[in-house]
């Protein structure tokens, strides 16, 4: 991950730093693009860059991390505010807000192409998987808050719920992230409402 001095540096710097190569990765993938190109795009010398990061596999999964804070920034969620009657509404907001992110960073969904078919490298392959644990961990705090609440279905194991939840999930996220950009403002908002509904229903404690 980048080293502490890229850390360091001020947020307006390190964002501009990691959304310039989101770009260039989604335009040209990880083993497409040039390191120099990249360096010169970033508007750094080389020297530099080997500051922050220890290669460009460093700086691709210090990208990745940054997407991730951008669908779900840190503090964003909060369980113990979800109750019977708020728990779908609520997620349902979390989303609509992640979507409006997603609006207003277009790099991010050219760039998450590239976290559902990654490059062949260990390192990013590491971090993927951390990244993808942390989205699972998230998936099964909401469903344990869920079933606490009555709002979540338990008469499946949770192992069994969550795994049909993230199957479902990523078909639909693989979906949108390869249309995005045919799709229009009140398209996207539809589709997502109507896959919201599914999951919702699929979720749900059964009638009866």
């Amino acid at each position: 991950m980048a080293r502490p001095r890229f850390r360091n540096l001020d947020k307006d710097t390190r964002n501009q730093i990691l959304e310039t190569a989101a770009v260039e990765f989604a335009a040209r993938g990880f083993d497409g693009t040039s390191l120099n190109r990249l360096i010169e795009g970033l508007g750094i010398s080389k020297g530099s860059f080997y500051y922050y990061f220890d290669d460009k596999a460093d700086l691709f999964s210090t990208v990745v991390d940054h997407a991730w804070a951008v669908f779900l920034p840190e503090g964003e969620l909060d369980l113990a505010a979800f109750d019977g009657e708020n728990y779908w509404p609520a997620l349902q907001e979390l989303m609509r807000q992640a979507r409006a992110r997603a609006r207003a960073n277009p790099w991010v969904a050219g760039f998450t192409r590239l976290i559902y078919n990654p490059p062949d490298n260990p390192d990013i392959r590491e971090a993927l998987d951390v990244l993808f644990a942390k989205a699972r961990e998230f998936q099964a705090e909401l469903i344990r808050r869920g079933q606490e609440l009555g709002a979540v279905r338990d008469d499946l194991p949770i192992e069994l719920l969550q795994s049909l939840l993230v199957g479902a999930d990523e078909a639909g996220d693989r979906w949108f992230v390869d249309n995005w950009e045919r799709l229009g403002d009140d398209e996207v908002e539809r589709l997502f409402e109507e896959v919201f509904a599914i999951f919702r229903r699929m979720m749900e404690p059964p009638p009866g």
